[in-house]
């Protein structure tokens, strides 16, 4: 893959961003919801790391059942409120 190092360094500032807006409250954790379930769909379109296996079922399974999975299981945390940011709720609950 061409340039593959600054497809590395966007990809993981996307990352970074999709979480660091996770840990926030509110609408930006819905921010990242979007952005974490949006990458996840992508991912399930390229598949992971078995690229010699034809398109099948089996491909399906290796490569992305586990992707798609988490991606759906992320879905109901739109329908929770985040009032507290992550490092409040630690506190509440540790404190």
């Amino acid at each position: 893959m061409p340039h593959i190092v600054f497809f590395a360094l966007l990809l993981a500032a996307f990352e970074l961003a999709a979480g660091s807006l996770m840990l926030g409250k509110g609408r930006y954790v819905t921010i990242g919801l979007a952005a974490s379930v949006l990458f996840n769909l992508f991912l399930v379109q390229l598949g992971l790391g078995f690229p010699e296996l034809p398109r099948s079922g089996r491909d399906f399974l290796l490569n992305r059942a586990s992707t798609l999975l988490f991606a759906l299981l992320q879905l109901p945390l739109f329908w929770v409120h985040f009032d507290k940011t992550f490092p409040q709720f630690m506190r509440a609950r540790l404190g």
